[in-house]
């Protein structure tokens, strides 16, 4: 561990694919957690992944179909939640 946190800049590896599997472990692992609370089948989750036009959205009043195909933004999404 020492070695790696004491490597030069230049000489330090980019991980994007390993960043995202990370961080989407980090979504899941905050949504369990959300599933604790008072009002948990009320609550809604959103996650998206910057810059790459892909999101998760789970809640009440999501559909069951797991993946859309189609084309929506931001404020639409949000809607769809609430």
């Amino acid at each position: 561990m020492n070695q790696l946190l004491a490597a030069a800049t230049e000489s330090a590896e980019l991980d994007p694919v390993g960043s995202l599997v990370d961080a989407d472990m980090s979504a899941y692992y905050n949504w369990l957690n959300q599933q604790r609370l008072p009002g948990a089948n009320q609550s809604s989750f959103l996650v998206w992944f910057e810059g790459h036009n892909q999101a998760l959205a789970v809640g009440p009043t999501t559909l069951a179909e797991p993946l859309s195909t189609s084309a929506t933004d931001l404020s639409q999404l949000l809607s769809s939640l609430s």
